[in-house]
């Protein structure tokens, strides 16, 4: 999906199966306004309707600054034997496509950030939980090392920190319990991180919670895959009540998913600043 200036580019398939974009002059801006042009992906043709559109809006010669809902091929972060480093050649293609500035929501990986030219990472996360506004019955519980990372400095009090541990052949985890921070019984436990796919690592932290007193656990993560619907997130029993997430990755409707809004253009405002 590409929304610019809040319009969503129209397209229809021709019968060779090759991508038909329904001109969208008519929303480019030409008066000095800024261009917003935001991008989600959903496979491999947005890539390339990426491309189409950004080539359309330089023929006007005006500046354009892409949001990125999720940065695609995050975890392929690194060069593995075998497979292709596919961050890098992304990335790689986004800053051939020459954008003014590039805004990426609450990326996964650091070396998005590293390969990316003009970048800003921006964290909804941070903005939709902020510590002043925390009662002294809730707490907030970092999953892993990322998340410690990614939170660490936004002035959290009650802190809980999991440690797990993966089997580096299947990548499935072994191990995980909680390292630092005690949970006070009948507390709220507000799970936070970037990215959950089937949420088998959330689900185990909410779970040792559980056992440790914790009267309601809920998580809240950026981007949310559909892959949580094959996880044990969902299902009846689960100790999570609630996933608070954003539409950067799926809409799929489901009673314990709360979709938050994010404001786009306020995002692109401050990151002038």
């Amino acid at each position: 999906m590409i929304r610019l200036n809040g319009y969503e580019v129209q397209t229809e398939r021709f019968p060779n199966n090759e991508t038909r974009v329904k001109d969208f002059e008519q929303h480019i801006f030409l008066d000095g306004q800024e261009n917003v042009l935001e991008f989600k992906y959903f496979n491999d043709e947005d890539l390339v309707l990426l491309m189409f559109v950004k080539q359309r809006i330089d023929e006007f010669n005006v500046p354009c600054t892409l949001f990125i809902w999720y940065m695609s091929y995050s975890r392929m972060d690194r060069k593995i034997e075998g497979d292709l480093y596919n961050l890098k050649y992304i990335c790689n293609f986004i800053n051939w496509l020459n954008f003014t500035r590039l805004i990426v929501m609450e990326p996964h990986s650091d070396k998005t950030m590293q390969l990316l030219e003009h970048a800003t990472a921006v964290y909804p996360v941070k903005d939709w939980i902020k510590p002043e506004k925390l009662s002294d019955n809730v707490q907030i519980v970092f999953p892993d090392k990322g998340a410690v990372a990614r939170y660490h400095d936004c002035g959290y009090r009650n802190i809980c920190i999991m440690q797990k541990t993966r089997n580096p052949y299947t990548g499935w985890i072994t191990d995980m319990h909680l390292k630092e921070g005690t949970v006070i019984p009948g507390s709220k436990c507000i799970i936070i991180d970037d990215l959950c796919a089937t949420g088998g690592t959330m689900y185990r932290a909410a779970n040792i919670l559980k056992e440790a007193g914790a009267s309601e656990i809920v998580l809240v993560v950026s981007h949310c895959e559909k892959k949580v619907f094959d996880g044990e997130l969902l299902k009846e029993g689960s100790p999570i009540s609630k996933i608070y997430t954003s539409k950067s990755i799926m809409e799929v409707e489901h009673p314990k998913i709360q979709y938050m809004d994010i404001d786009v253009m306020r995002y692109v405002n401050e990151s002038h600043h």
